[in-house]
């Protein structure tokens, strides 16, 4: 076997190693026959992640329509905006605003099927739980107006996309932090390995950032608050879940 035929047997290896539908075992001795062969060939970085591998991939778009289906959506709030980037990050997804001829205005996700399909389903959950939030705000404020109203779903999609930056930056110092026998954080290679294919498939993400203007400082740091209170289910070994929060 010569360096090329390494490569492309490591990015195979790496692609099963990262694919979430296999089971533990399988994906542990696949990415340690790659780590071996890394280490035998000298492979670098840079090779691993060349575009050479893409069809390892199942590159996918889900869409995930703002409104109800019998009421389409017409525009796509600012708020959703901010919560659907927090959640294409946190993904390792691309998001784009998209207009449906059925389903009216929402988002689609672009990357990996597995990836996609997960974005696709956190926007709709972390939507809800916005709704469910500023009911039982409004509850205890009767008073407020559409303006406090807003406030509030900007100033909590703020707070969870702030806490899925956390959770983010989390996962990739624990993937670096778990090296292989020469020290290279080889989790974290998996993933940016990905990343690039992703952006060669889709282009690059480009987000604009925008100053968040609120009018009514109680109602936006209520909001803040509630988005403090949303659990994010983490996968752990086995299949199973737990809930954590962030800071």
């Amino acid at each position: 076997m010569d360096k090329d035929q390494a490569i492309r047997k490591a990015q195979k290896l790496m692609a099963v190693a990262m694919d979430s539908r296999g089971n533990g075992n399988e994906a542990e001795r696949a990415l340690a026959q790659a780590e071996a062969l890394i280490r035998k060939f000298g492979i670098e970085q840079a090779e691993i992640a060349s575009t050479g591998a893409a069809a390892d991939f199942d590159w996918a778009e889900a869409f995930h329509a703002y409104g109800p289906p019998k009421n389409p959506a017409k525009a796509c709030p600012k708020w959703f905006q901010i919560i659907s980037t927090g959640v294409a990050n946190f993904t390792d997804t691309i998001v784009r605003l998209h207009c449906d001829a059925t389903h009216g205005y929402g988002v689609g996700f672009y990357g990996d099927r597995a990836d996609t399909l997960f974005a696709q389903w956190l926007a709709g959950y972390l939507k809800g739980c916005v709704w469910e939030a500023l009911n039982r705000a409004r509850r205890d404020h009767p008073a407020w107006t559409r303006i406090e109203a807003e406030d509030f779903r900007k100033a909590m999609a703020l707070r969870l996309s702030s806490r899925m930056k956390d959770l983010r930056r989390e996962r990739d110092e624990e993937f670096a932090a778990a090296p292989n026998r020469q020290g290279t954080g080889t989790a974290l290679v998996l993933v940016a390995g990905k990343l690039t294919r992703r952006d060669a498939q889709f282009g690059a993400p480009q987000y604009r950032s925008s100053r968040i203007q609120v009018r009514d400082p109680v109602a936006a740091h209520k909001g803040s608050q509630a988005g403090d209170q949303v659990g994010f289910a983490k996968p752990v070994e086995g299949g199973q879940a737990r809930t954590r929060k962030a800071a």
